[in-house]
């Protein structure tokens, strides 16, 4: 690891301020669950940490307007066992429960848990060629891509490894963004973005900016919330696909929805095809699966990743008709 000056930021302001100061050499920090890792193998060797985990005012989870606010720094264990939240976003507290290990949601933040890097391999690995770390191609194309992205890739095919991420967006959550220029407040889907936007970053954030707050809204009145991960070892791992889904049913008819897939995409993949082509129709199977087929027909796996397709076309089958 290289070396690095650590500060302990007492407020937002502070941490902004101190971020802005460091001209792009520093980084903040929440639990450090994935933060250490890749400063311990040089990924990322930033000259300041900034530490946020101990801003008092980043950890809480209360209500507002109709729905809930939660600060950055709040563990995931904390939104594992909330009883408030479990009540309002059924999906968002089962998401956080099957977030790694135990161990990990304890220290673990929600802003840590969104912002983290990719989990792929070739981008951890500074002996290996990627386009995320300056290098000149990426090494998944013709190398071991099981578990990379079949939409959305375009050079680079990182998966989005975050659990609350896909929760969020079908809750239809906002990110609140604080920097020295104020604070300003977006969906959380506009919150990352694909490589075709940005080949090395994974978020909006600018490099003196900070995730302050989520905002969750009330939930759709009546609605289903399904959520669903897929691992290899049913210990705790990262998704080798999930679904969050929110859809409430007037009648026969889908009135709303929300469905999006995790671990498909460098980013969570709202699947806004298969949302249109169900509001409005009885959720039946003919319908799902047309849905489905026509969301999925924008797929392009690799070499060892086709397998996907027919996983994600399973779940979103459960999350829809279970």
């Amino acid at each position: 690891m290289k070396s690095f000056e650590y500060q302990a930021a007492s407020s937002v302001g502070e941490a902004v301020v101190r971020l802005q100061q460091a001209k792009g050499t520093g980084v903040p920090m929440g639990g450090g669950t994935d933060l250490v890792g890749l400063m311990k193998n040089r990924v990322v060797n930033p000259e300041l940490v900034v530490d946020l985990k101990v801003v008092d005012s980043l950890a809480y989870i209360r209500r507002q307007d109709g729905g809930f606010a939660l600060g950055a720094a709040t563990t995931v264990a904390d939104v594992q066992f909330s009883a408030e939240l479990g009540t309002d976003y059924p999906l968002l507290r089962k998401a956080a429960s099957l977030v790694a290990s135990q161990q990990i949601r304890n220290q673990g933040t929600v802003g840590g848990n969104l912002c983290q890097r990719p989990r792929c391999w070739y981008f951890r690995n500074t002996l290996t060629p990627c386009l995320r770390r300056d290098g000149t191609y990426c090494s998944a194309v013709l190398g071991e891509n099981k578990y990379h992205a079949i939409l959305g890739g375009a050079g680079c095919f990182i998966v989005h490894p975050s659990d609350l991420a896909p929760a969020l967006i079908a809750l239809d959550a906002r990110a609140k963004i604080t920097g020295p220029g104020g604070s300003r407040v977006v969906p959380m889907e506009e919150f990352f973005v694909l490589p075709r936007e940005d080949l090395h970053h994974e978020t909006i954030l600018k490099t003196d900016e900070i995730l302050e707050e989520v905002q969750i809204p009330a939930p759709m009145q009546g609605a289903k919330q399904v959520w669903l991960k897929h691992r290899i070892r049913q210990v705790w791992d990262f998704a080798i696909l999930s679904v969050a889904c929110q859809v409430q049913v007037r009648g026969t008819a889908v009135s709303d929805i929300r469905l999006v897939l995790g671990a498909v995409a460098p980013a969570p993949w709202r699947c806004h095809t298969a949302e249109r082509l169900l509001r409005g129709s009885a959720l039946t199977p003919e319908n799902v699966d047309r849905a489905i087929a026509a969301e999925l027909a924008k797929a392009r796996p690799m070499t060892q990743n086709a397998y996907k397709i027919e996983l994600a076309a399973e779940l979103m089958r459960q999350a829809l008709l279970g």
